[in-house]
């Protein structure tokens, strides 16, 4: 009798198992069965479901609303909710807009997937570069005025880009032609670490969480314990001088900008740093001159590959203490003749590396084994 009732429990499943095949698979789910606990990131949110994951982007010009939503499934069957987008995953193949999604592909293993990129020639990733030379990685031009057309003959299963505070008629073509477009905005967060999360973000399309949670987890460790090392220095924390004069105008970093943190961080005095400004702050070279002129340190110099060269420029340059002490770097350690830097690329997924680097220039006492990365030092 026991093996009767068995038998017919077998019937019953297999049975209810082929009224399923070929149906899709619809689900009422209001509440997620868990979600991705941030640790600083603020510009996303990863919710788990049974059949699905859904991805919420926030608005990063409309505090407290969404930007967007993104329904990922593995199985074509699935059916999602009707107010986002659907995107099939494992991602195979995708176009990527900006230089700060590289690093975080290739340290999941999925660069491979990569199959367009925008501004080939300003490349520094070394496998980057040799596929576009074998032509396996198409160049799609511009990123604000992509190649449309190039972009749906590679047929990318997602196009990976940045969104801004407009509409965007490329964009719009490549969306009505079946090409979802993915919003990654990791440079719209605040803070250096909170950037570097957005490898999270990335792994979702690979269901490469793990992964991506153990990189991160490295990255931020690295960083802390970097912080913790420069409050123990024993020398004075230097006065910083940041960027250089464009066209007229010199930009500095806010008070509550990324680069304000990196320097407190570093342990360096930074003259703004109680300003609320998290973006960039617009001054004339005569208030630079009167507020910094006796900094000790002065980093992210733009212009000029030397200290002669950067004098060429404005003659009025020299007038600063740290020009005159030879106290000047730029992010110009990783180049490439064609104009690529790696600081542009990698910086924001390796934030402890470029917290190592500006420790080497305050306090070099602290780091005298470690390489540099990103800074280096003009002659």
């Amino acid at each position: 009798m026991k093996n009767l009732f068995s038998i017919l429990f077998l019937v019953l499943l297999t049975a209810c198992t082929g009224q399923n095949k070929g149906k899709t698979i619809s689900s009422n789910d209001v509440l997620p069965d868990s979600s991705m606990r941030l640790h600083y990131a603020t510009g996303f949110k990863v919710d788990y479901f049974q059949h699905y994951k859904r991805v919420i982007l926030a608005d990063p010009w409309k505090k407290g609303s969404e930007l967007v939503r993104y329904y990922l499934v593995e199985n074509d069957l699935v059916r999602v909710p009707a107010d986002g987008i659907r995107i099939r995953i494992p991602i195979r193949s995708l176009v990527s807009g900006s230089c700060t999604q590289y690093t975080f592909l290739e340290e999941l293993g999925e660069l491979s997937a990569v199959k367009g990129i925008c501004d080939a020639k300003t490349i520094y990733n070394v496998a980057l570069r040799g596929a576009v030379l074998k032509g396996d990685v198409t160049d799609l031009g511009d990123p604000f005025q992509i190649d449309v057309e190039r972009c749906m003959v590679l047929k990318p299963e997602v196009l990976l880009m940045n969104s801004f505070n407009q509409t965007d008629a490329h964009l719009s073509r490549i969306q009505e032609s079946g090409i979802p477009v993915l919003y990654d905005n990791e440079w719209m967060e605040p803070g250096l670490l909170a950037r570097a999360e957005w490898i999270r973000f990335i792994a979702c399309l690979f269901n490469k969480e793990a992964i991506a949670d153990r990189i991160f987890g490295e990255v931020s460790s690295n960083y802390e314990y970097l912080k913790k090392l420069a409050s123990t220095a024993k020398t004075m924390k230097p006065a910083v001088l940041s960027g250089d004069d464009f066209r007229g105008t010199w930009y500095l970093p806010g008070g509550r900008s990324f680069t304000a943190q990196l320097f407190a961080d570093a342990g360096a005095r930074y003259k703004y740093s109680s300003d609320t400004t998290s973006g960039s702050k617009p001054f004339t070279f005569e208030q630079i001159l009167k507020d910094f002129h006796q900094a000790q340190v002065w980093v992210g110099v733009t212009n000029g590959n030397s200290l002669q060269a950067l004098q060429k420029l404005d003659e009025r340059y020299a007038l600063f203490q740290s020009f005159r002490t030879g106290n000047v770097y730029a992010y110009t350690n990783r180049t490439t003749s064609e104009g690529g830097n790696d600081y542009w690329e990698s910086a924001v997924a390796r934030p402890d590396a470029l917290l190592s680097d500006f420790i080497k220039v305050f306090h070099p006492e602290l780091l005298p084994e470690a390489p540099w990365h990103y800074l280096k030092k003009l002659r």
